[in-house]
């Protein structure tokens, strides 16, 4: 039966918005049909994927469709990334297919990564035939068993009629804080059978919800008598577009701020990031008597302290994820959407402060500013003693590239070792920096494949390092298969720096100088721009920093995906 050809059933509601329900005829679909068609309604573009047999049915009903995209993957992990980038840049549910119990164990590591950065993705699994599964066939499983770890909800599909309702209810799960990944399982033979149920537009899912007026009071009256308050954002800032709600605040109680892209670029009270260390984030906040932590978790550290994250400090904690909120500390919590929950503080705090508040908020301000001020000028000075250094410092090539970059770009971040040098000379932009989440390196590459989609107007730009790159180099394939002019930037220090810098933390004394085994990245060298062009994209190598910037330039504007293979030094 064709799936144009309208069945003798009628749905009993269909509709192209949420909200409004029409009578209609129901179409006849198969499940995987069904399951394409519902995606669709949702208003899914693109699934990302690598394809295999199980998945035969949904790769046929995409298709049949001009209004869905297939973009092609050689890794299962390149395909997650790929989504979440498309995820963080358009705001809406990524969508991945994988391929049986080894596709589904290929992309756990970028999965892991989804869902603790609490990025929304719909990752479909195909499953052998349901009738044989007692005979364990090959490349069968327990899918649900092996991805519930790692998402907020696993599923298998048990019949084709359910199909179009557990898709709504996957995307809604995906979406509804604390967002994150949803996999679904459909056996081959489930797939090929009639669906009856309709397909539907979804519910709305509207999140502005107000903080309760009694912990809004307790804030307020915190930030009232704060001598030193700290500002610690986080991804939930820029979900609810709560920017100039937090720059409104912070400017209000003249609070620094920990920020990222959560505040506005030109704030002269944003502040460094958090390090990835308990003892170092201690330090970073002992002088603060109160710490307002917004859209995010309190806090996740690779070397976290035992006991509160934030001893000595009053702490406010802002969001939608009640899992996090007063997880680890004791907390003033206030539960509601970070935009609105913002608004309500700001709003109290300027009915309430009088003459002298204003005063000491005002002190406050220009001794942090003159504080921040005077720490980036030496670190600034800092880099100019070794500016000349070759192969070039980190510093030299972030300044080079944030010279080369457009205003209106893209940047994709994993840079991990060099990171600190790039906060030095790269404004963050609101919502057009993306950096890594979950800790599992290897996102860099496939994540800018996916923002280019969502941003097709915008230039993309990505930083990885050349360990963290060789994780997903056939990202580089599917920009090029795909025609998407990405630029690529390896940071090129042949080594896994990240772990000797570990290492220092981790062993006593003298030991932290010696080697670590494994993390040579020689003999031989990796020749990134001679990998590039094996993928289908021009690859540049640059070692003279005096020719950076414009390498980059002309990269972003030759229209084709690039990559340049940057040679740095290690700092120590």
């Amino acid at each position: 039966m064709s799936v144009d050809q309208p069945s003798t059933v009628v749905s009993e509601l269909e509709s192209d918005q949420p909200g409004e329900r029409t009578a209609r005829p129901h179409r006849a679909y198969t499940a995987a049909q069904a399951f394409v068609a519902q995606l669709a309604a949702c208003g899914v573009e693109s699934v990302f994927g690598n394809p295999g047999t199980t998945e035969y049915a949904i790769l046929d009903a995409i298709q049949e469709r001009d209004d869905i995209d297939l973009i092609v993957a050689l890794h299962e992990g390149v395909a997650v990334s790929a989504a979440a980038g498309y995820a963080r840049a358009s705001g809406k549910v990524g969508v991945v297919e994988l391929h049986a119990s080894p596709g589904l164990g290929n992309g756990l590591g970028m999965i892991y990564n989804a869902w603790t950065g609490q990025t929304p993705l719909l990752i479909y699994v195909g499953q052998n035939d349901q009738a044989s599964l007692y005979l364990e066939p090959s490349l069968a499983s327990d899918l649900v068993a092996i991805a519930k770890p790692v998402t907020k909800w696993a599923y298998e599909i048990r019949t084709s009629d359910e199909v179009p309702q557990i898709v709504r209810r996957a995307m809604k799960v995906a979406q509804t804080p604390p967002l994150g990944p949803v996999v679904i399982s459909l056996p081959m033979d489930i797939s090929e059978q009639p669906c009856s149920t309709p397909v539907q537009a979804p519910s709305a899912l509207r999140l502005a919800v107000p903080g309760d007026p009694a912990a809004i009071q307790d804030a307020v009256d915190l930030l009232a008598s704060a001598t030193s308050p700290v500002i610690v954002p986080g991804d939930g800032v820029v979900r609810s577009k709560a920017q100039a709600e937090l720059s409104r605040l912070a400017r209000l109680i003249r609070a620094g701020t920990m920020a990222e892209t959560a505040i506005e670029p030109d704030e002269p009270l944003t502040a460094n990031r958090l390090a990835l260390g308990g003892a170092e984030t201690n330090a970073a906040l002992a002088e603060h008597d109160v710490v307002v932590a917004v859209g995010t978790k309190v806090f996740q550290q690779l070397f976290p302290i035992p006991g509160d994250p934030v001893p000595g400090a009053e702490v406010i904690h802002i969001g939608l994820d009640p899992w996090e909120m007063g997880k680890n500390n004791l907390s003033t919590l206030l539960h509601g959407d970070e935009r609105t929950v913002l608004g309500q503080i700001a709003e109290q705090l300027e009915r309430r402060a009088d003459k002298d508040a204003r005063r000491r908020w005002t002190a406050r301000r220009q001794h942090v500013e003159a504080e921040l001020a005077a720490a980036a000028a030496a670190a600034l000075d800092h880099d100019r003693k070794t500016w000349e250094a070759r192969p070039m410092t980190p510093a030299r090539m972030a300044h080079e590239i944030v010279a080369g970059l457009p205003e209106d770009v893209c940047l994709v971040d994993e840079a991990i070792t060099a990171q600190p040098a790039l906060y030095r000379y790269y404004t963050p932009k609101i919502a057009r920096w993306f950096r890594l989440r979950g800790g599992g390196i290897g996102e860099g590459l496939p994540m800018a494949v996916g923002v280019k989609l969502a941003r097709p107007d915008s230039p993309v730009v990505a930083l990885s390092g050349d360990g963290s790159s060789m994780y997903a180099m056939t990202a580089l394939w599917t920009a090029a298969h795909h025609d998407l002019p990405v630029v690529w930037i390896i940071l090129n220090n042949a080594t896994y720096r990240i772990l000797q810098q570990n290492a220092v933390r981790r062993r006593p004394g003298e030991q932290a100088k010696l080697p670590v085994l494994g993390t040579s990245l020689t003999g031989p060298a990796l020749d990134f721009a001679t990998i590039a062009k094996g993928h289908g994209v021009h690859g540049v190598r640059v070692e003279d920093p005096a020719l950076l910037a414009s390498a980059v330039r002309d990269a972003v504007a030759s229209g084709v995906p690039t990559l340049l293979d940057v040679a740095i030094g290690i700092v120590r």
